[in-house]
């Protein structure tokens, strides 16, 4: 099994630039998380390019953070259950990890919760880089790579992993275990997944050539995409939203995520790798609204539905991504449907749960399930709570 430090220091040449290769691939101690109370990151050096150096963060809760019961779910999953459970978390566009709720559900049923901030994330958002962009999807995996590898050293062989994703890095996740294999990873949980364009394939191909010729003056030329701010007003509570996460946004107001040729591109070829058939070949859960809407004027039925992504397209492209597919449809979900409103919130996460209990963590050796019952109610009831429950 290759160690923490030998899987982080396979940083592909082409991120290691100027920095050296003592420093490319270094990975730092667990140090107090920034954003969340009671949480730890830890950060994974890549290297830099023209912007500077690049690195990638992971949070987890503090182990010693930890309930009692809490602990006592981990132990009973490794030892009662052979079979220790983890989660690894990616994130969207625009976006990075905050959603203490969904990892404290996870961490109340005995499941190990990691997240990634990917480079020019979040956390791992430097002065002088441009947000999020990147020109290759697949640069993302040594992170993952990596953070899969801190969890297997901290929870032992026998662990078994859910990668959970959520939008862009739903997209970036599918590409991962297609084109990796990484071991460890027994099934993959993608919640509204941006597996494909607004319309369909036709939509996508039709303005590929449009997204190129914004490239020929620089992969960095802003493409125009007019956002309403409609979904700030359907998440935030300080617009008519439940969620107060926006105040501890370690990413400053003027640093815009705005749409980039470069990066249009590597999305663009990466929806296209799903349309050709990924071939993953471990089980997938895809999670979406029942609906989308998608329009200039605000209405408050947005509050139901995606008003990001085109949920039909999710759910046709989604049939290219293996053989053993799940479709699960929340009615009145929102884009995160980790954040829809409290009863569509359950429904989500007890799809999840179920699902991952069968299909991502059943014991190997005699197929009993982990998750204890009582408890997954309990933590249900806790996550449909106001602000989920904390």
């Amino acid at each position: 099994m290759a160690s923490t430090m030998s899987a982080a220091a396979t940083v592909s040449e082409s991120a290691s630039g100027s920095m050296g290769e003592s420093e490319a691939g270094r990975l730092d101690d667990w140090i107090p998380d920034t954003v969340i109370d009671g949480y730890q990151q830890r950060t994974l050096h890549l290297g830099s390019d023209d912007e500077g150096e690049i690195t990638a963060t992971f949070v987890r809760k503090n182990p010693d953070e930890l309930t009692w019961r809490m602990r006592w779910r981990r132990w009973a999953n490794a030892n009662l259950h052979h079979s220790p459970a983890a989660i690894l978390y990616v994130h969207g566009w625009n976006d990075y990890f905050y959603r203490k709720h969904a990892s404290e559900f996870w961490e109340a049923l005995g499941v190990a919760f990691y997240a990634v901030d990917l480079r020019k994330y979040g956390r791992s958002l430097h002065d002088g880089q441009t947000p999020g962009f990147i020109t290759n999807l697949h640069d993302y995996f040594t992170e993952l790579d990596a953070l899969r590898d801190v969890i297997v050293d901290e929870l032992g062989d026998d662990v078994r992993i859910l990668t959970l994703a959520h939008s862009t890095g739903g997209l970036t996740a599918s590409l991962w275990l297609a084109n990796e294999h990484p071991h460890h990873v027994t099934a993959l949980a993608l919640n509204s997944p941006w597996l494909e364009l607004q319309g369909n394939r036709f939509t996508r191909m039709m303005t590929t050539p449009v997204v190129k010729g914004f490239g020929l003056t620089g992969g960095k030329t802003v493409i125009p995409i007019p956002d309403p701010g409609f979904y700030g007003r359907v998440l935030w509570s300080d617009q008519g939203g439940e969620w107060a996460y926006q105040d501890s946004s370690p990413v400053p107001e003027e640093r815009q995520f705005l749409s980039r040729a470069g990066w249009m591109n590597a999305i663009y070829n990466g929806q296209e790798e799903v349309t050709r058939g990924l071939g993953i070949d471990v089980p997938v859960l895809v999670c979406t609204s029942n609906r989308t809407m998608i329009q200039s004027r605000w209405d408050e039925a947005m509050r139901e539905a995606d008003t990001v992504l085109d949920v039909t397209a999710i759910r046709q492209n989604a049939l290219n991504l293996g053989g053993f597919i799940t479709i699960e449809i929340i009615d009145g979900g929102i884009h995160d449907l980790s954040m829809s409103k409290p009863e569509q919130r359950r429904h989500y996460f007890a799809s999840v749960a179920l699902w991952a209990d069968r299909f991502a963590w059943s014991s190997p050796i005699d197929s009993t399930y982990v998750l204890n019952r009582a408890e997954l109610k309990a933590a249900l009831d806790r996550v449909a709570g106001p602000r989920g429950g904390v």
